[in-house]
């Protein structure tokens, strides 16, 4: 549960980054570039329906600082529902629909538009980098050679976005070279060409016969945050049928 009211609202879209279980990979040993970028997508978007129980933790200097916890429910590339469990949070909700986002309070009347602008800020972002598929939307080249992460040794893709209007468009992925490729790493890229964000994937675990995320740490590499830190824990995953209607302002306000 929500046990500080120091932890920022924003890490809602850090949760949006992964859709979490890694299908049918590539075997280890191939160089199947295009294969590598679809078990990460695969690794985010498996279960195409899904309900999670998760845990942000803010960290400074290794130290938390606070935590929250959250239901998330995914269905499909376009929609997401986070619910805010514990603390002053509590019952706040962050609804996504495509290129649409919605913040909704306890009490009050309507839903809070969030605009393009403000997506781009903070962790809202992370709602449009939940519906990249990086197997569609980049080209990739790759790096001679390998590289260690977290002892890990690794194949780095260079990814170019195909489309002018992503929000980062580019992006660095560290791939395990010593087993199933599964993500190590994530480092976005503004448009300016300064990297703007670092996740790292620190644990798995297995659901329904598949691996799945179960661990990671987004890290922002400018502005005030760059020495905080947030971990992300899903607790629980399961794959599940959901109402479209709750995929709505009115239907998700109405979600307990």
């Amino acid at each position: 549960m929500c046990r500080a009211s120091g932890f920022r609202l924003t890490a809602l879209g850090f949760l949006l980054l992964t859709r979490l279980a890694l299908a049918a990979p590539p075997q280890p040993g191939s160089t199947d570039v295009q294969g590598w970028l679809q078990a990460v997508d695969d690794a985010r978007n498996a279960f195409g329906e899904a309900f999670l129980k998760a845990r942000a933790t803010q960290l400074e200097q290794g130290n938390p600082t606070g935590s929250a916890d959250f239901d998330i429910y995914v269905k499909g590339r376009d929609k997401a529902l986070i619910v805010f469990r514990g603390g002053k949070n509590d019952g706040r909700k962050a609804l996504t629909v495509g290129e649409k986002m919605w913040l909704i309070v306890p009490g009050a009347q309507n839903a809070v538009p969030i605009t393009a602008n403000q997506r781009l800020l903070g962790g809202a972002s992370f709602g449009d980098v939940a519906r990249l598929r990086f197997a569609e939307d980049f080209t990739a080249e790759l790096r001679p050679g390998t590289e260690d992460v977290g002892g890990r040794s690794c194949h780095v893709l260079d990814l170019a976005a195909k489309s002018p209007n992503a929000p980062f468009p580019k992006v660095t992925l560290w791939v395990d070279a010593e087993g199933p490729p599964l993500p190590r790493k994530l480092v976005f890229v503004l448009p300016s060409g300064k990297p703007a964000r670092q996740v790292l994937f620190t644990q798995f675990k297995k659901v329904q016969g598949k691996t799945c995320v179960s661990e990671m740490e987004v890290q922002d590499l400018i502005g005030p945050q760059t020495k905080s830190v947030t971990k992300i824990e899903y607790l629980d995953i399961k794959p599940a049928q959901l109402d479209d209607r709750i995929f709505t302002p009115d239907g998700a306000r109405a979600l307990s």
